[in-house]
């Protein structure tokens, strides 16, 4: 399976990258730069904290479109990503919002990236933005067409934000993601920060035969719980100065998570 050796011998934490706004998007400040220099601030302090692996996500792009990166973002998404890459000895994955998956994809094979985040893999959900719809089959031939069958599938199942249109247990949607080819399950809360219910991760756990991680909601405090039923966890908001997921991430907060993540 590919990214094995993330999941071999430990339960993995993966810290968030969130980028300022970029391009195009509402709250875009025009300076490059300076998107530049904190993704490269957040990726030293994550590795440096003992995170297990890091996400690069246009975070400050809000409200998010459900379609496909400018060609401004995506080819400034691609050169922080691999910028990133370079700096550090821990493998990168990326997420364009709001399930841009072709993007993803793009990204992902260009930078040399591990693997991607995909919000609506087999799930048909709404959002306030609009009605999204799955993406599972045309990601795979996308892969194949590109060549990127080495780029991991991390999708989430009925993810955070987001109304199933279909009323279908959470269990289905986890044997449908994996059937259809994911590589990874990500079982969210109902928003960034949120914490997850363990229990449906549990269940989520009892019907999948690969690794299910938590995606929101875990901090200090209970990653010592969440590490009992998960695989591993994506963090963000409990890495940053104050605990909000907008702000840069604080070195004394991500390694005192860590700490604790270490001794759970």
């Amino acid at each position: 399976m590919k990214n094995s050796a993330l999941f071999s011998s430990k339960r993995p934490i993966i810290g968030m990258i969130h980028l300022l706004p970029l391009p195009e998007a509402p709250l875009y400040q025009g300076n490059l730069d300076a998107i530049y220099e904190r993704a490269m601030r957040e990726a030293a302090a994550l590795q440096s904290a003992g995170v297990d692996a890091l996400i690069v996500e246009n975070l400050g792009d809000e409200p998010y479109l459900p379609a496909e990166l400018t060609p401004a973002q995506l080819a400034l998404m691609a050169a922080i990503t691999r910028d990133v890459i370079r700096a550090v000895s821990i493998p990168v994955g990326v997420n364009c919002q709001f399930n841009a998956w072709q993007s993803e994809i793009a990204v992902a094979h260009a930078s040399r990236a591990a693997f991607i985040r995909v919000e609506v893999f087999v799930d048909t959900v709404l959002m306030a933005q609009g009605l999204v719809h799955p993406c599972s089959a045309q990601i795979r031939r996308y892969q194949q067409t590109l060549g990127a069958q080495n780029v991991a599938l991390w999708a989430d199942i009925q993810t955070k934000y987001t109304r199933n249109i279909l009323p279908q247990t959470i269990e289905q949607s986890a044997l449908d993601a994996q059937a259809a080819g994911a590589d990874v399950l990500i079982v969210t809360g109902a928003a960034t920060g949120k914490a997850t219910p363990l229990d449906v991760v549990a269940q989520v756990k009892q019907v999948a035969s690969i690794p299910v991680v938590v995606g929101s909601g875990t901090n200090a405090a209970n990653v010592t719980q969440v590490l009992s039923v998960a695989d591993g966890a994506i963090v963000g908001s409990s890495l940053k100065e104050g605990g909000r997921a907008e702000n840069e991430v604080s070195s004394q907060a991500a390694k005192a998570f860590m700490a604790a993540a270490r001794q759970a």
